[in-house]
């Protein structure tokens, strides 16, 4: 599989059908996102396709300026389905509420790709001549920390194509932000995870050498990080030492959405899959496996605090987007689990559903 240009600028950051991403399907709402700026309004626009117009350097002054979101077709391009390009400077204020900054684009008809700084960060869809749309899916990338010059002007370029129909940044929310209940973990793993598109029982093992393997950014859709055209199974590994100290209290995993099924394994025992969620107050499986919040209890004594544990997540895509694409990612004691639970559980859920209880 290989990996693009893109995964490599996602990468900077230290530290969906069924799908989504994140990429989200339209069903879903971006509601998560604690938005530190919304970059809906006027930005500058042209058609036609030149690789110098990502540049911070280059100058836009001569352009259009059209509203976003909205239809191109809506601002006087009627009948024009080829390339355009955006581009607006934003400002984005500094912040100590996460170290994961997220944009999102709202729905863009049909392919794109986002520059940050002249840095490609994020591509759906497929540009001719292997064109495949993304035109029904909302697009949140990733925004490497690195790149960002906070309280200070940073550029936008978002390279479009259209086939047919509308074209642009048709619909929203557009806004820059971060996820709210990451404040809720006792140790966030966002970030950088290592990728292989199958999966092997022996993948789970302790001391198996993933250095081979592709990187990819968590949370995001594989698809959005380059990995496109791939329905299957896929197994992702992370290594981490606990930043915080041994006490009494429950641990939870916690590891947001994933499209569609997952089985995770800590140390090389499985501690939890999707069906465990369904009686649960947070899994309602009839609204669709990829929206439910995977959360499993850390059997106690399982954690290792003196050195590194490895995290394995079996994913399985039955179709469209896949992979671990909303956040939060991480640890989270029995008291913060019990408030993530009151924010998203199931208003109305079946009746085979129990009581709300976490043991």
């Amino acid at each position: 599989m290989k990996t693009f240009l893109l995964l490599a600028s996602l990468l900077l950051i230290g530290t969906a059908h069924n799908s989504c991403s994140i990429t989200i399907s339209s069903e879903s709402t971006l509601s998560d996102l604690e938005p530190l700026l919304t970059i809906d309004g006027y930005w500058k626009f042209n058609i036609g396709d030149d690789q110098s117009w990502a540049a911070e350097a280059f100058d836009d002054s001569q352009w259009d300026s059209i509203a976003a979101p909205g239809s191109w077709q809506d601002w006087g391009y009627i009948g024009y389905n080829s390339y355009a390009w955006y581009r607006k400077e934003v400002q984005i204020p500094s912040t100590q509420a996460s170290d994961f900054i997220y944009i999102s684009l709202g729905r863009i008809d049909d392919v794109n790709e986002l520059y940050f700084n002249g840095v490609m960060i994020g591509q759906m869809g497929s540009f001719p001549p292997d064109y495949q749309t993304a035109y029904d899916r909302q697009v949140v990338y990733p925004i490497p920390k690195s790149l960002i010059r906070f309280n200070a002007d940073n550029l936008l370029a978002v390279r479009v194509y259209d086939n047919e129909g509308e074209g642009g940044i048709v619909s929203g929310p557009l806004m820059i932000g971060y996820y709210h209940n990451e404040v809720l973990l006792s140790q966030n793993l966002s970030g950088k995870w290592r990728i292989k598109f199958d999966f092997n029982r022996r993948y789970t093992d302790y001391a198996y050498d993933d250095s081979k393997w592709d990187e990819i950014f968590v949370p995001a859709t594989w698809e959005s990080q380059g990995f496109n055209d791939y329905d299957g199974t896929a197994s992702y590994r992370k290594s981490f030492v606990p930043s915080f100290q041994a006490g009494s209290e429950d641990l939870y995993l916690v590891l947001g959405k994933i499209d569609d099924k997952d089985r995770v394994y800590l140390n090389g025992k499985l501690i939890g899959r999707t069906e465990d969620m369904y009686r649960t107050p947070l899994g309602n499986r009839f609204n669709g496996d990829w929206q439910i919040r995977r959360a499993y209890k850390i059997p106690s004594g399982l954690l290792k605090y003196d050195e590194a544990n490895i995290l394995v997540v079996m994913v399985e895509d039955l179709g469209m987007n896949g992979g671990i694409f909303e956040g939060p990612v991480g640890i989270m004691t029995k008291e913060n689990y019990k408030e993530y639970v009151e924010e998203y559980r199931f208003s109305s859920s079946p009746p085979f559903v129990r009581p709300f209880r976490i043991d």
